[in-house]
């Protein structure tokens, strides 16, 4: 389809004027004191609104049939294996347009999945992948019904949804230029083949991704073991109880900041593309709100879903917490702490223990980070009203131990096969990673790649940064790593667990140690301060072979039209598409066969006499004689793959059928963007 096509320096500079009461007014000068031009009579006010945690989304559909089926080989049709499941769970998100009352009277403009802000929250349980390895495959249908431009700021809000902390292949990985228009729908796959641990979904979209998820596309996905927590005894959501209404003792905690301007829309300013700095927290999409709570142990799964905020968390008595998972799941041993350092997209699930506070309320703070823009009430997060009885005890402790350490924690330093090493710094105006920017990858028609890696390989990684006045959270996609240190001092307390992303301050360098499985492709490496990335703080590395099975952008493109009701995701239904092609392929040979067989039996016309020569025919003939025709080659279907099988170059191409052919170098869908 036509669309504009915006480069880096477009993104930021249309409509920059706007007061639409649709969402984000540019705001040149921030004041010391708040940022919203917002009447102060009219701002929230800290500690008013009630807490809420967004709703546990049930599936459209699901179904019990095992498989490794992750879509088809385009082209061909051949089924594409990945890591097998033991059913499919079915989810339809529509990202739409939606009205948020932020402020008293007033209806804010943004846009949800499924029309909630934050989007819904995604459970996937997995008790059989501890016993076999397998876990259920989620589809997860993403409809962009998002207008055709943004109503401000002018650009055409294409997506692509990014499942952060997942092994997906590239093509449902969320590439930055794997991107659904307006009118677009694309199914996505996940194998959830990896620890339990909090995970968010949330938009990609080359250029924009700032805005979209400001506009409030984001939303927490949790893998969960259920006897595991059992086990652990840790306080844990109960589906049962859940049913039942009875209280819950695990809540979701999506903290992020905005600002308004005087019409209590959203306003955007991000300082040059240096990040945007509200004066507004949000918890949950609610201003500070106040959570009442039993005097028992809480657990959280935190996430920093900021833009360009940092936050030092702390509780406003000194109280200590516990911290027992990161963002790639369970730490061997919980961490006490009195001060939680979390960056934009880290997750780290925390657990409070208010049986001591009764009949008082305790807040949750932000002490800063630095270089952060605070204003008056930015040092405030949340409030807990503690009330006099406990309803239940059960999940009411946490063990010294949460299990066997994650792999990714028991690998030695001296496995690596290389070391490499990554500056990240702003250099002639641009976010740059080793001197270059997304844009450099784009030119190369996606092929230029900051390192190629061995499948199941270990490497070392040494992170600099040399931009004084920014920190900036790296996120290294598809994979889990362990933080080895920080300067050349241990890690922080909180980061003795499995990590997707790693805090890297103003001045620091950072050692982590990777190993690299799942999935072969190319996936991206970037900041996470989201307008560092969209200006254009990106590269991506290479795992393994990269062909049409394992595509960002053109294994598995969007569709425009009716959503289908899955039938593309089912396994049975691609098996059956691709053995009616081959079916149909070899009617056709037949034919072809048949015809020439036919023309071959048909006697020749009368020779031609004349005194000229013909070709090779004797002289003075004038005759020719065709050649005899190939025998024809006849192929029966291939067998359903087996469910078993690992992901491997070329896996679910039987021989018989065409040969997908390789995506080297890649075509460019739709020009670069």
């Amino acid at each position: 389809m036509d669309t504009p096509s915006l480069n880096r320096r477009d993104v930021l500079k249309v409509s920059l004027a706007g007061t639409a009461a649709m969402a984000l007014p540019y705001q040149a000068v921030l004041s010391a004191r708040s940022a919203s031009e917002l009447d102060a009579k009219r701002m929230p006010r800290p500690y008013v609104a009630a807490f809420t945690a967004p709703p546990v989304l049930a599936p459209y559909r699901s179904d019990d049939k095992p498989g490794n089926s992750y879509g088809a080989v385009p082209g061909t049709g051949a089924p594409i294996v990945g890591a097998a499941y033991t059913g499919t769970d079915y989810y339809k998100i529509e990202q739409k347009p939606t009205q948020v009352e932020f402020v008293k009277g007033v209806k804010t403009t943004m846009w949800g999945y499924n029309g909630q802000v934050p989007g819904p929250t995604i459970r996937v349980y997995q008790d059989s992948y501890v016993n076999t390895g397998q876990s259920r495959r989620v589809v997860m249908q993403q409809v962009n019904n998002l207008p055709a431009k943004h109503p401000t700021l002018g650009y055409v809000p294409w997506t692509s949804t990014h499942l952060h902390g997942s092994p997906s292949k590239p093509q449902f990985d969320g590439y930055a230029g794997d991107l659904t228009d307006p009118g677009e729908w694309k199914n996505y796959m996940y194998p959830n083949n990896c620890s339990p641990r909090t995970l968010w979904y949330h938009d990609h979209g080359v250029h924009h991704t700032a805005q979209n998820v400001y506009m409030g596309l984001a939303a927490q996905y949790h893998l969960v073991d259920e006897q595991l927590e059992r086990d652990l005894g840790i306080p844990r959501y109960d589906r049962e109880k859940a049913r039942l209404g009875r209280p819950q003792y695990e809540f979701p905690l999506i903290i992020s900041d905005v600002m308004f301007a005087a019409n209590g829309q959203l306003m955007w300013d991000d300082d040059g593309e240096s990040g945007l700095y509200g004066d507004v927290i949000l918890v949950n999409g609610v201003p500070w709100p106040t959570m009442k709570v039993e005097p028992r142990k809480y657990r959280f799964r935190v996430l920093n879903g900021s833009l360009a905020r940092g936050y030092t968390l702390k509780l406003s008595n000194g109280k200590q917490f516990q911290v027992i998972a990161t963002d790639g799941g369970f730490m061997h041993k919980p961490q006490t702490v009195t001060t939680l350092t979390i960056g934009m997209a880290e997750r780290y699930e925390i657990v409070i223990d208010f049986a001591d506070l009764r009949g008082t309320r305790v807040q949750l703070l932000n002490g800063g980070v630095k270089n952060a823009r605070d204003y008056d009430h930015t040092g405030k997060v949340m409030q807990f009203e503690v009330g006099q009885t406990v309803t239940s005890t059960d999940g009411n402790t946490v063990p010294s131990t949460l299990g066997a350490p994650h792999p990714v924690m028991t690998l030695d330093p001296a496995e690596s096969k290389a070391t490499r090493r990554m500056r990240l710094e702003r250099s002639n105006g641009l976010w740059v990673i080793n001197g270059e920017t997304w844009d450099d990858v784009v030119r190369t028609r996606y092929e230029h790649v900051f390192a190629k890696v061995e499948p199941r390989s270990t490497e070392i990684w040494e992170v600099e940064n040399s931009s004084g006045g920014w920190f900036h959270p790296l996120h290294v996609h598809l994979v889990d790593f362990q933080v080895l240190s920080r300067n050349g001092r241990p890690p922080r307390p909180e980061e003795l667990g499995p990590k997707d992303v790693v805090y890297v301050g103003e001045g620091e360098t950072i050692r982590i140690l990777l190993h690299f499985e799942h999935e072969e492709g190319r996936y991206m490496i970037h900041c996470h301060n989201l307008s560092h990335e969209d200006h254009d703080m990106m590269t991506q590395y290479q795992v393994g072979h990269h062909d049409i099975d394992c595509d960002s952008i053109n294994s598995c493109p969007p569709t425009r039209g009716t959503p289908d009701d899955f039938e593309s995701a089912d396994p049975d239904e691609v098996l059956k598409a691709y053995e009616k092609a081959l079916k149909e392929q070899a009617e056709a040979a037949e034919e072809a066969a048949e015809e020439a067989e036919e023309a071959a039996e048909t006697p020749p016309p009368a020779p031609t006499t004349g005194t000229g020569t013909t070709g090779g025919s004797p002289a003075g003939t004038g005759t020719t004689t065709p050649p005899a025709p190939a025998a024809p080659t006849t192929s029966a279907p291939p067998a359903a793959p087996a469910t078993s099988a690992p992901p491997r170059r070329g896996a679910g191409t039987p021989t018989t059928a065409p040969a997908p052919t390789p995506a080297t170098p890649t075509p460019i869908r739709r020009g670069t963007r």
